[in-house]
């Protein structure tokens, strides 16, 4: 009789162990979802530049006017009608589409048996999605300075000389990998440019520039949330459980849960029966 008692007493027991043992696996293999990683940023390691300034200002310069010449100097290079920057070194974050580029050396430009004497060196090219701009330290000796017999030389550095017209500019990303390229991109002369040049109204059109850079990319690295291990989700959803508006990740079907706890409570109802009855066996006995 004891033992009819406890066998009944165990039943409800196995109940909920079937129950949370069948929903269990869901919860136990739900993976957590990666989180985003930002977007790498890039250091360039190597960046050429091939310009010629402005033609119309080199032909003055050689001309028969000012019987002048110019020297490139610091690695800067000459080959009509181009001059070439190179060992150009920055930074670039192809999420924003901004970064700098720093190029040596520079050039001296003279003319008019020293009159003329102007120095631009240590470019530097800003770029910013689909627009860009040169700057230049501007050094020299004005002609009017000059003809007045002073010959101090002003120096204003980082002059945004010409804007750039970037909108063709090639970013190709490969792994760790950057390349950029602009193929004669349109400068132009700016308001600060010319206060500092002095030679040419604002907006008027330089030589196009032509820029190939590459480096390399610092990998994204996964956040906390991505690191974890988890174990291979046990798919258990079916089509009917979706019909039926239960959540994603449901243990199983209430339908299917319906089944299993109508057959659990039919064999609690037998084994019920069968206990009453020994019960007013052994009683009429």
């Amino acid at each position: 009789m004891r033992s009819a008692v406890l066998r009944c007493a165990t039943i409800p027991t196995l109940i909920a162990a079937t129950l949370l043992g069948l929903a269990a696996p869901a919860a136990a293999g739900a993976a957590p979802i990666a989180a985003a990683a930002p977007a790498a940023a890039c250091t360039i390691t190597d960046a050429s530049v091939t310009w010629g300034f402005k033609e119309s200002f080199r032909s003055y310069i050689s001309g028969s006017i000012a019987k002048g010449a110019w020297e490139p100097f610091g690695g800067v290079g000459y080959e009509t009608p181009h001059f070439t920057w190179s060992g150009g070194t920055g930074a670039f974050d192809p999420a924003t589409g901004t970064g700098s580029i720093a190029f040596p050396g520079g050039i001296r430009f003279t003319g008019h048996d020293g009159l003329l004497d102007t120095t631009v060196e240590n470019a530097t090219l800003e770029v910013t999605p689909g627009a860009g701009r040169v700057l230049l330290d501007l050094s020299g000796v004005s002609m009017e300075d000059a003809l007045a017999g002073d010959a101090a030389v002003a120096t204003t550095p980082q002059v945004p000389l010409v804007t750039l017209d970037l909108s063709a500019l090639a970013v190709d990303v490969a792994g760790e990998t950057l390349t950029l390229t602009a193929t004669d991109a349109a400068t132009a002369i700016t308001a600060e440019g010319y206060e500092a040049f002095g030679t040419y109204e604002t907006g008027t059109a330089f030589d196009p520039l032509t820029l190939t850079a590459s480096g390399t990319c610092i990998a994204p690295t996964p956040t906390a949330e991505a690191t974890s291990e988890a174990a291979e989700p046990i798919v258990t959803s079916t089509p009917a459980a979706a019909e039926s508006g239960d959540a994603p990740g449901s243990a199983l079907p209430i339908a299917l849960l319906a089944s299993i706890g109508g057959a659990l409570v039919a064999v609690i109802g037998g084994t019920t029966a069968a206990v009453v009855a020994t019960k007013r066996k052994r009683a009429g006995a």
